[in-house]
């Protein structure tokens, strides 16, 4: 299946003064696979070492001698040769040997030659340990999330969807017929989600119940995993703490809702555990004055995105006749699925070697409260998101923010129609573009009308 990174991945390996590549990820968002896809399309010889099976050159790794490292790989994979321009190293699962991270600059500063790829199902947990040497500036980094809505339309062979999707324009938006089918395999989205797993099984089964097993399959692999998060772990508390994140989705995280009679420096812990897990993303409340937002991030004030909103329909046990039968998503489970869906894209919508981050506002003025779900950087600018209020309902939160920062501009996600318009409130004036959920990937072409 096509993903937006294997256009990057070759970029980097055609390029002369290319780094180590370190690909991070949560489990099962496909890491291997893109790794594995981008050597097939660039014809190069994947010579692939699990780290989590006995190697011979892991002694080797203190002397700091990449070509020693390459040959005995070479001798112990019983390769005929080794050609740097013709194959690609790939060390998976490199959490199993922390010391190869270190190994990465002697292989840029002493044989930068070689093709070198690194990744790990918990790579971050090792990446943040505190006594930990990492070799900054002689690596680079590539992000890798869910496969977005686009995606999942690639991955099940609709690939004139997406060309519709890339030609639609404000000036000449979709006629309601056109609208409604794009509606349809939104919700369709919501249910799988962009586990690649579950894409794949149902384009080869278009069988929910496949789907639903393949999830449930991930969420269970998940919580295995907590006893490797840390030694002091408590995986009661984890397992708690997963299975109560989905329902306050949407909302300011209060540590006791999240466990009722637990230490909230307990319930912190666990949240950053999870976070460096990739399992969630804390959004933190940013002021919204200017740009970077994370510069006025306020960082006890914060919602939660999940992974992904498949597996966050099937933690949530909502029904798949809720989902396929509402005209709405923004009813569903109060509004989470239309967030989580929102949060899930934005936060992955930058530069893919950048980190993948997330920002809202709240007023925080006693008996005068305002929330607009997000926030993103657009033309040097703030731009206010709004996903909550739907295709109905008033907008007084977004017009405070637009009051308040003196703002122009403001985008909603909903399942209404593409619009741009102009508004007036009292002494506020805006321009407002109204984006259907389905061309999430394409608002920052769309926002061009602004």
């Amino acid at each position: 299946m096509k993903r937006q990174q294997l256009n990057y991945i070759k970029e980097w390996a055609d390029r002369k003064s290319r780094k180590p590549l370190i690909i991070r990820g949560a489990r099962q968002v496909g890491k291997t696979t893109l790794v594995k896809l981008a050597c097939e399309e660039m014809g190069l010889e994947l010579v692939e070492i699990n780290m989590e099976d006995p190697q011979e050159f892991t002694p080797l790794l203190p002397q700091n001698d990449p070509h020693k490292v390459f040959q005995t790989i070479a001798l112990s994979k019983q390769l005929r040769e080794i050609n740097p321009a013709k194959q690609l190293f790939f060390f998976d699962e490199a959490q199993a040997c922390p010391a190869l991270i270190p190994f990465l600059r002697y292989c840029f500063e002493r044989a930068p030659q070689y093709r070198v790829i690194l990744t790990g199902s918990l790579l971050e947990f090792v990446l943040a340990a505190d006594n930990y040497s990492f070799p900054v500036g002689r690596v680079e980094f590539l992000y890798l999330g869910p496969m977005t809505f686009e995606e999942y339309l690639s991955g099940t062979n609709n690939e004139a969807a997406i060309e519709q999707l890339q030609q639609v324009t404000v000036e000449e938006p979709f006629n309601e017929a056109v609208h409604k089918v794009f509606l349809k395999y939104l919700r369709n989205y919501l249910i799988i989600g962009g586990m690649p797993e579950a894409i794949n099984v149902y384009r080869e089964t278009r069988s929910y119940l496949e789907v639903e097993r393949v999830k449930q399959s991930i969420i269970t692999t998940y919580q295995a995993d907590f006893h490797k998060y840390s030694p002091k772990a408590d995986i009661d508390l984890l397992n708690r703490i997963l299975t109560a994140i989905p329902a306050q989705l949407g909302q300011k995280i209060i540590y006791t809702r999240l466990s009722e009679g637990t230490r909230s420096d307990k319930i912190k812990h666990v949240l950053e555990l999870l976070e460096l897990a990739k399992i969630i993303q804390r959004c933190f409340h940013s002021h919204g004055d200017g740009l970077p937002l994370a510069a006025q991030q306020k960082t006890n004030y914060f919602k939660l995105v999940f992974l992904d909103v498949g597996l966050v329909q099937s933690m949530l046990g909502i029904s798949l006749a809720a989902v396929e039968t509402t005209q709405e998503i923004n009813e569903i489970a109060k509004g989470a699925l239309a967030e989580q869906f929102v949060g899930q894209h934005l936060m992955y919508d930058r530069p893919m070697f950048e980190a993948a981050s997330i920002h809202y506002w709240e007023r925080q003025v006693k008996q005068s409260t305002a929330e607009v779900d997000y926030l993103v950087p657009w033309d040097q600018r703030v731009l206010p998101v709004e996903v909550k209020s739907g295709h109905k309902g008033h907008m007084k939160s977004l017009q405070r923010f637009l009051q308040e920062k003196k703002g122009d501009r403001a985008l909603r996600f909903s399942s209404g129609p593409l619009l741009l318009k102009d508004y007036a409130h009292g002494d506020t004036a805006y321009r407002f573009l109204n984006v259907p959920h389905y061309l999430i990937g394409q608002w920052q072409r769309l926002a061009e009308a602004f």
